[in-house]
């Protein structure tokens, strides 16, 4: 029964990372909560996953000529920099930092898409008003 709901919980992770949110939002709470596993151990399947991915969508953009050379230089060796100072800072610290260090990380992701869901539903309210001020002028 668990090896079904590994499979189900790493299906809806890769249908996360298809669509853009990044598989780990999904698979790293799962693993921690219902499975037990340690943050540490979690996270490190996270990244295994994400470069197998990372490969596919690479190879895919490459093939459809759709990556810019110039900007991935600019944003690999710091990822790469970061990416390493991250990794030996988890290994450094207790699994119960890197749970409450990842749990504040997803509240500010929500927080800053709700926020910005409201502006883009002021956005639109504005612009809809506006039009509905032309057509009134235009009559």
């Amino acid at each position: 029964m668990q090896i079904l709901l590994l499979i189900i919980a790493s299906t809806f992770s890769g249908i996360f990372a298809g669509m853009g949110m990044g598989g780990g939002t999904f698979l790293i709470p799962i693993l921690s909560l219902f499975f037990g596993v340690s943050q540490l151990i979690c996270q490190s399947t996270n990244v295994v996953c994400f470069l197998v991915l990372a490969i596919v969508c690479f190879v895919v953009y490459a093939k459809n000529k759709l990556i810019d050379y110039k900007v991935v230089l600019c944003v690999v060796f710091p990822s790469v920099i970061l990416s390493t100072v991250a990794s030996i800072f988890a290994i450094k610290v207790s699994s119960n930092i890197l749970q409450i260090c990842f749990s504040c990380f997803i509240i500010l992701i929500g927080i800053f898409y709700f926020i910005k869901a409201v502006l883009n539903i002021k956005k639109e309210k504005e612009k809809e008003e506006f039009e509905n001020r032309k057509y009134l002028k235009v009559k």
